[in-house]
């Protein structure tokens, strides 16, 4: 991987993930795509990173990834407690400099770091609707 560009991982190869995978590439990123299921990761295209099929929760896999080099890392699994477990791992053992996760519980960013920086696609939607009829 080159050195100018920013290596990142995201994990989860969902709708969400797999087009921030594919965004970050776009931009000349360095990106390795993380998901449990084979399946959904056969199904992204336009997608110039790497792939891998793997639980995100085994830090084994994590470091062969190259989490210990990672300048970002965005956990979009469909399961907020993975999220934010990865998220902790990846500010109190690897010291990731910059960590999103989605969160489908806005409620639980209370008990995420504050180094993290959260995604809650409801409460987007939400203020996305409000604002478009606040305009009307």
């Amino acid at each position: 991987m080159s050195n100018s560009s920013m290596k990142s991982i995201v994990i989860g190869a969902g709708r969400l993930g797999s087009n921030i995978a594919k965004m970050l590439s776009k931009e000349k990123n360095d990106v390795i795509l993380i998901d449990r299921n084979r399946e959904k990761l056969g199904n992204v295209v336009d997608f110039t990173g790497f792939l891998e099929s793997g639980d995100a929760t085994d830090l084994g896999l994590l470091e062969e990834c190259g989490i210990k080099d990672a300048d970002r890392l965005v956990a979009c699994t469909d399961d907020d407690n993975t999220n934010i477990f990865i998220s902790d791992v990846c500010c109190y053992i690897y010291s990731v400099p910059e960590v999103y996760i989605r969160l489908k519980d806005s409620r639980k960013m209370k008990v995420v770091d504050d180094r993290v920086k959260c995604i809650c696609p409801f409460d987007l939607s939400l203020e996305d609707f409000a604002e478009q009829k606040r305009g009307e």
